[in-house]
C-alpha cells in the first residue's frame, strides 16, 4: 500500500532511540556533618545510587523560593505545613504530595519510584524515610 507521504517509508523509518540517562554523578558527601568527604584532603566524586543519594537528601533538605542560586522547581514546600492545625492524616498526605512532586520536578530520570515512605511530623520538626527506586537499584533515605 502506498503511504500518503511520499517521502516516508514507513518500513525504514526507525522510531526514535531512547536516549540513555548520563551517569549520576556527584562530589561525596558526609550526611553527619554536612560538609564535603575527602581523601588525602582531597574531595572525590561518587556514581550510580550514592550520587542520588546525596541529590535526594540535599533536595529534602532545601526549601523551596527560599534561595536564588536554585531554580524555583528546586527544593520542597514541607515548610507551608508548619503550625497550620491541620490534622495528623491531612499533613502526612501532603508532605507525601510535596515530596513526591518535588522528585519528580527535579529527578524524574534517576528516581523511578519511591516506596515505603515514612511521614513523621512532630511540631516543627519533619522526619522523612523511604526506598528510592533508581536506575542503579534501591537507596534508603532518611531525613
Amino acid at each position: 500500500m502506498e503511504s500518503i507521504f511520499p517521502f516516508i517509508d514507513p518500513i525504514e523509518t526507525e522510531l526514535e532511540e531512547e536516549t540513555a540517562i548520563p551517569m549520576a554523578r556527584e562530589w561525596a558527601w558526609d550526611f553527619e556533618r554536612s560538609e564535603f568527604k575527602t581523601k588525602n584532603g582531597k574531595m572525590y566524586l561518587v556514581e550510580g545510587n550514592e550520587a542520588v543519594k546525596i541529590w535526594l537528601w540535599k533536595l529534602l533538605s532545601t526549601v523551596r523560593f527560599r534561595y536564588l542560586i536554585f531554580d524555583w522547581d528546586y527544593g520542597h514546600e514541607l515548610e507551608d505545613l508548619i503550625g497550620q492545625g491541620y490534622t495528623e492524616g491531612y499533613l502526612n498526605s501532603e508532605a507525601e504530595r510535596y515530596i513526591r512532586e518535588a522528585i519528580e520536578y527535579n529527578l524524574e530520570d534517576y528516581v523511578i519510584d519511591i516506596e515505603g515512605l515514612e511521614v513523621d511530623f512532630k511540631g516543627s520538626t519533619l522526619k522523612v524515610s523511604f526506598t528510592a527506586i533508581t536506575p542503579y537499584g534501591e537507596v534508603e533515605i532518611s531525613v
